[in-house]
C-alpha cells in the first residue's frame, strides 16, 4: 500500500513534481495549514482527507465556526462549544491507543483553533477549558506519533498564542502549509529561518503557497484543481 499522501505539486522549479507526505513510515501526521479567506485551505484539507481514504482512519472534526465545509464526513463531528467535548473524546481515544497504534490512524481536525481558544478564554469560568484544550493538543503533538494519533489544524492566521512558546508544541508539526499571501508574523511563526532560492518570485494566490515537510527543504506548492463540493460528496460516500 502507498504510505504517502499527495499534498500537491512543486510549481516553481519542478513542474508536475509531486509533493508527498509519508504517513506511516516515517510518521508525518501532524498538519497545520494557514490561509486567508479564498486561499483554498478548506479545499486542501478535503483533498488530503480524500487522498488518505485508503487508510483505516478514525476522524474527529471540530468545526467551531460552523462553516459546514466538513459536515457529514464523520459521525465524530461538533460545532461551537460542543467542540470541547469532541476534543476530550478524541483525547480519551488517544489515551486508550497502545504504543505502536491499533492498526488505524486517528486524526483530530480543528478548523479555526484560534477562534475556539479565544472563545473559551473570554471568562474566568471557561478559561480552564481553553487551557485544557491547549494541554490536550500539546500532549498529542508530542506523543501521538508513536500511536498514529495526529492533529490537523486549519486557520486563517497563525498566532503564537495558540501554544506557549515554552511548550515547543508548534515544533512538532510535520507538515506546515501556507496558502495565499501570509502575514509577516504568520510567515515567521510557521517558517522561521526557512527560505529557498526564487521565493521572491513566487506568485502567491488561491491554492498557491509554500510547504515545509519535516526533514525536507521549504518548497513552493500548488494544489490540484478540485471541486470542494465533489470532494465533500466523495468523502461522505466513504
Amino acid at each position: 500500500m502507498n504510505k504517502s499522501i499527495m499534498l500537491g505539486y512543486d510549481y516553481l522549479f519542478w513542474q508536475q513534481q509531486r509533493i508527498q507526505s509519508e504517513v506511516l513510515a516515517p510518521l508525518n501526521g501532524h498538519y497545520i495549514v494557514v490561509g486567508g479567506s479564498g486561499s483554498g485551505k478548506s479545499t486542501a484539507v478535503l483533498y488530503w482527507l480524500y487522498k488518505a481514504r485508503h487508510f483505516k482512519t478514525n476522524l474527529y472534526i471540530a468545526d467551531f465556526k460552523a462553516s459546514n465545509e466538513f459536515k457529514g464526513i464523520t459521525p465524530n463531528f461538533a460545532q461551537f462549544e460542543d467542540c470541547y467535548d469532541l476534543i476530550k473524546s478524541f483525547y480519551r481515544d488517544f489515551q486508550d491507543t497502545p504504543e505502536g497504534g491499533d492498526g488505524s490512524i486517528k486524526i483530530l481536525l480543528i478548523d479555526e483553533i484560534a477562534g475556539l481558544l479565544a472563545h473559551f478564554g473570554m471568562t474566568k469560568e471557561t478559561k480552564a477549558k481553553a487551557d485544557e484544550i491547549r494541554s490536550i493538543l500539546s500532549s498529542v503533538l508530542m506523543l501521538g506519533r508513536s500511536r498514529n494519533c495526529f492533529i490537523w489544524l486549519s486557520m486563517q492566521r497563525y498566532s503564537a498564542n495558540i501554544f506557549p512558546s515554552s511548550s515547543g508544541s508548534a515544533d512538532n508539526f510535520h507538515v506546515c502549509v501556507g496558502l495565499g499571501r501570509l502575514t509577516v508574523d504568520g510567515r515567521k511563526g510557521l517558517f522561521a529561518g526557512e527560505h529557498f532560492e526564487g521565493e521572491e518570485t513566487l506568485q502567491f494566490g488561491q491554492a498557491r503557497g509554500i510547504v515545509l515537510i519535516d526533514g525536507q527543504p521549504l518548497r513552493s506548492i500548488i494544489l490540484p484543481k478540485a471541486s470542494k463540493r465533489k470532494l465533500l460528496a466523495l468523502l461522505k460516500q466513504n
